[in-house]
C-alpha cells in the first residue's frame, strides 16, 4: 500500500482566519515552506485547498517533491473551489496525469477525501496472490505494472496440500456459523469440505492484500466450490475474488475502502430497456437478507449462494484488462434472489436510467462488481488518481 500525505494549503491572506481541519499532516502557506515538509518516498498527495490564491504554492509543491499521484480537495468556501480549477490545470501542465478531484460540504468532511486516498493506496504497491494459476497471465502483468504491485502464483497442488492440514475443529467451527445462519436446501455433507477452504485461504491472506482463486479448475478437481467461503471472507473483509480475476479483485479493494463492503462479482445475464439482470453464485454474507445455501449453477456441485441484495441503491463498475479503463453505472435494485433456474444463484434486477442495450457496448467485459450505494463520483476521483479514463453510463442529456 502506498503511503498518502494530507497537505493543506493557505494564502497567507487566510492564514490566521481559517481554522486548522483534522487530519492534516502539514500547512503550506509560502514557498519557504514547501522545502520543510518531509517527504518520503513517492506518496499519495491529498491537497486541501483550504483558500484562494493557492494554485501556484499548489503546483510549486507537486514539481519540487516530484509528486506524480494527486487528489485535490475543495470546499464551498473562501474560494477553495476556484483555486482548486487553477492548480488542476497548472498540474496537468505540468505532466502530472493522475489528478483526481472531490468537492466536499465542508472542511470537517476531510475524511472523505481520505478515504478516496486510500482507495487508490490499497491497489499501489499492493500483494496479490492467485490460486491455482502456473504461469502469469497478460492481465496479471498489466495488473502488476499498472499498479506496482506484486502478484504471487500458488500451484493449486500447494493449495490443496494447505487445505488437506486443516483439522475437523477448525472446519467445523465454519460449517456451525453457515449452519446458523442460513438456510440450507441442500444436504450439509459437504459444508466441512468446505469449511476446509475456508480456514485454508484464511490463513493465506496474512501477507496478502487480497486473493484469487481460479475456481472451476479447483472444482472439477474436488467437486465441491469454494463459493461459501469466499462468502464468509469477504464479509470479514478479506478481499477474495472467484474465477481469478484481477479486474474484479481491483474493483473490490477500492469497494471496501468506500464503503466497507467487498461488493458482488456478478456476470450480466439480460438486458431489456432500462433494466439490467446480474447474477453470481457468491456474494460477501453482509450483503445479503435471507441467505440460502443451494447447489453451484454450472457444476451443479455444493455449494451456491443466494439471498435477497440488502441495498436499494447501488453502484456496478468494471475495469479494462490493462487496467485503464473503468466503466460504472449507479442503479436501483427491484427485486433479487432466485429469481430463475438458469442462472448463477443470487440474481439481482437493476433498474438504470439509460437503455441498458449500451452496456453491451461500453462495459469492459462481463464482471461487475456491484457495490453499496451511489459512489459515481468517488469512483471517478479513485480512477483519475489511479490514471484510469473513466465513464459513466446515464441518460444522455438532450439539448436543443
Amino acid at each position: 500500500m502506498q503511503e498518502i500525505l494530507v497537505v493543506g494549503f493557505v494564502s497567507p491572506l487566510h492564514k490566521d482566519r481559517i481554522p486548522r481541519p483534522s487530519g492534516l499532516n502539514h500547512i503550506i502557506s509560502s514557498a519557504d515552506d514547501i522545502g520543510r515538509v518531509a517527504v518520503v518516498g513517492n506518496p499519495i498527495l491529498v491537497a486541501v485547498v483550504l483558500s484562494g490564491g493557492t494554485s501556484a504554492l499548489i503546483r510549486d509543491f507537486v514539481n519540487h517533491w516530484g509528486l506524480n499521484r494527486v487528489l485535490l480537495v475543495s470546499y464551498p468556501g473562501n474560494n477553495s473551489l476556484a483555486s482548486l480549477l487553477d492548480a488542476k490545470s497548472a498540474i496537468l501542465d505540468l505532466g502530472v496525469r493522475n489528478v483526481g478531484v472531490i468537492h466536499v460540504d465542508g472542511l470537517e468532511r476531510l475524511g472523505t477525501a481520505i478515504r478516496l486516498a486510500r482507495a487508490s493506496a490499497r491497489l499501489l504497491r499492493s500483494r496479490v496472490a492467485v490460486i491455482g494459476l502456473s504461469t502469469k497471465t497478460s492481465i496479471i502483468r498489466n495488473f502488476e505494472e499498472r499498479f506496482e504491485a506484486r502478484v504471487d502464483l500458488i500451484p493449486m497442488e500447494e493449495f490443496e496440500e494447505l487445505i488437506n492440514g486443516v483439522t475437523d475443529d477448525e472446519a467445523g467451527r465454519f460449517a456451525n456459523e453457515l449452519m446458523g445462519r442460513a438456510l440450507f436446501n441442500v444436504p450439509t455433507n459437504d459444508l466441512l469440505k468446505v469449511g476446509r477452504v475456508y480456514v485454508a485461504m484464511r490463513g493465506l491472506h496474512g501477507p496478502y492484500d487480497a486473493i484469487a482463486i481460479n475456481c472451476f479448475p479447483f472444482l472439477i478437481r474436488n467437486r465441491i466450490t469454494p463459493c461459501l467461503a469466499l462468502a464468509k471472507l469477504n464479509e470479514e473483509g478479506l478481499i477474495s475474488a472467484c474465477e481469478g480475476d484481477l479486474r474484479a479483485l481491483t474493483v473490490m479493494l477500492i469497494s471496501r475502502e468506500l464503503t466497507g463492503y467487498s461488493g458482488w462479482i456478478a456476470n450480466v445475464n439480460d438486458v431489456v430497456g432500462k433494466s439490467i439482470t446480474m447474477s453470481h453464485c457468491t456474494i460477501a454474507l453482509n450483503m445479503v437478507e435471507e441467505p440460502r445455501v443451494v447447489t453451484h449453477f454450472e457444476s451443479g456441485y455444493n455449494y451456491g449462494l443466494t439471498g435477497k441484495i440488502k441495498f436499494r441503491e447501488v453502484t456496478a463498475a468494471s475495469v479494462s484488462s490493462d487496467f485503464r479503463r473503468m466503466v460504472a453505472f449507479k442503479a436501483l435494485v427491484s427485486s433479487s434472489g432466485l429469481l430463475r433456474g438458469d442462472a448463477c444463484r443470487t440474481q439481482g434486477v437493476l433498474q438504470v436510467d439509460f437503455e441498458g442495450y449500451e452496456l453491451l457496448n461500453e462495459a469492459p467485459y462481463n464482471h461487475h462488481v456491484v457495490i453499496p450505494g451511489n459512489v459515481i463520483q468517488d469512483l471517478r476521483a479513485v480512477a483519475s488518481l489511479l490514471g484510469m479514463e473513466f465513464k459513466a453510463l446515464a441518460k444522455a442529456e438532450v439539448t436543443t
